[in-house]
Parts: structure tokens; C-alpha cells; sequence
């Protein structure tokens, strides 16, 4: 009797996800081979996360500037690791060695196995000036496209013609829930994505490609999950996995059944 062929997992690993506890997600081929997107949290949390397999990452996609999601840059450029990153970002952290490599806007470069296309996406910083922030399109032939979007007020891009896989989106309050007795809650709504502009952005690009989405950086003072989960179901239906990131949470990336 033939054994059956084993799927060896393509997945997407939560490491850390959260403004407080800053953001690193782990795209994993079959072969073990991993890109890093973003590197906001402790090395050591990134090391356990990813069962300490450092000589298998191909880099790291970094979105922005900001320490929730660079915390770990420094150990992870010392351990020999590419970071891609805009210029820009590179100058504001004021970078001028090691490995990090500065990507073009719009222009498909190889990571591994792995291929990623940066775009602009607005943020702003706590001092309400403008922040570069990248989110990327990751390509590879055993996911298919994946789409990170993070620390964004809303995307001018439109994605339904390339008909996304995969969706790991920023989602981080919900508008009723925001104090604005915090003197930050300008930064908050002006710099992070709202639930609204979520579903609005989901509901644009929507395709019967769209495997899964993982809802990430939700605020810890101004989210409901369980509303975001619900309303975000309820915009794709029954045959889109969607799930609210939290640290472990494996997401199957694999785009073929067999």
C-alpha cells in the first residue's frame, strides 16, 4: 500500500503582535526557510518563536521607524540577517552599516525563495509628523500572495486584480472606544487603522482567492476583538478563515490542498 505524501506546513507564525509588546510575524516555507516581517519585539522572543532556526531566515521586511516594530534590529543586523527597509526609514534610524539594504518603492526584489513588492501607506508619528512606513505584497509558490499592511491610516491602492491569498492587516480600534482625553488619541486615528477602514479596505479587495486573515497591532485600550472578529466575518463569509493575531497563533499559508 503507497503512503500518502505528508503537507509539510507553510504557515505564518505569530511571534508578538501589539503596540506594548511590539510586532514580528514569521512566514515559513516547507524547506524551513523564513522571512521575518518586522522585528518589534526582544531577540530572544523572536529566537524562541521561530525554534531558534536563526541560520533559516532569509530577512526581514521592515514597515517603519517605530521601536514596536525595529526593537530587535540591531541583534537581528549583528546575526548577519538583511533588513529591507525604505531609505528613508534607514536615514530616520540613522543606520549607516551592517546589513541593513534599502528597497524602491513599487519594485519587486527576491528574499530567498520569497519575493516582496513595498508600497506606501500612511502613518504618522506621535508628534504628528509624517512617518515612511512600507507595507508589502510577499509572493511565494507555495503560499501564493500575502498581503502586510500595518500602522496605517488607509491604503490608495487596490488589490482585487491580483487576487490575494493572504491578509495580515492592522486593525487597531474601534472609533466609539478611542479617549480622546489622551493627548495621543490624534496619533492613534491619524496613524493606525480603524475597524471601518478595515472592512472598507477588505470588502474592495475581496476575491474567492482570499484564504485567510489575521487581524494584528490591535489597541489595547481601544479594540473589541470579538466585535472586529464578528464584523470582519460577517464582510467575508464562511469560507475565509479569519482569526485576531496573538503570540503563537500559527496561520496555514499552504495554497494548494495536497
Amino acid at each position: 500500500m503507497q503512503k500518502e505524501n505528508k503537507v509539510i506546513p507553510v504557515f505564518m507564525r505569530v511571534i508578538s503582535t501589539g503596540s506594548t509588546k511590539g510586532n514580528c510575524y514569521a512566514l515559513q516555507s516547507s524547506a524551513g526557510e523564513i522571512v521575518l516581517l518586522d522585528c518589534g519585539c526582544d531577540y530572544k522572543k523572536i529566537l524562541g518563536g521561530i525554534d531558534y532556526q536563526i541560520s533559516n531566515v532569509s530577512g526581514v521586511l521592515l514597515s517603519h521607524e517605530h521601536g514596536d516594530h525595529t526593537k530587535a534590529i540591531r541583534e537581528i543586523m549583528n546575526a548577519g540577517i538583511a533588513v529591507y527597509t525604505g531609505q528613508e526609514t534607514i536615514n530616520n534610524l540613522g543606520i549607516t552599516d551592517g546589513t541593513i539594504k534599502a528597497v524602491a518603492e513599487k519594485k519587486y526584489f527576491k528574499i530567498g525563495s520569497f519575493s516582496a513588492v513595498p508600497f506606501s501607506l500612511p502613518h504618522t508619528s506621535a508628534n504628528k509628523e509624517p512617518c515612511p512606513n512600507f507595507g508589502y505584497l510577499v509572493e511565494h509558490e507555495e503560499m501564493g500572495k500575502l498581503l502586510y499592511l500595518t500602522d496605517f491610516e488607509h491604503c490608495r491602492y487596490k488589490f482585487k486584480s491580483m487576487e490575494i491569498n493572504h491578509l495580515v492587516i492592522g486593525c487597531n480600534y474601534c472609533e466609539e472606544l478611542i479617549d480622546r482625553n489622551n493627548p495621543k488619541w490624534k496619533h492613534q486615528i491619524t496613524g493606525h487603522c480603524s475597524l471601518p477602514t478595515c472592512k472598507q479596505f477588505i470588502k474592495e479587495n475581496l476575491t474567492e482567492s482570499l484564504k485567510t486573515i489575521t487581524l494584528v497591532h490591535l489597541s489595547g485600550d481601544a479594540s473589541d476583538a470579538g466585535k472586529m472578529l464578528k464584523e470582519v466575518k460577517e464582510v467575508v463569509g464562511d469560507d475565509v478563515l479569519v482569526q485576531i493575531g496573538r503570540a503563537g497563533l500559527e496561520v496555514d499559508l499552504n495554497l494548494f490542498p495536497f
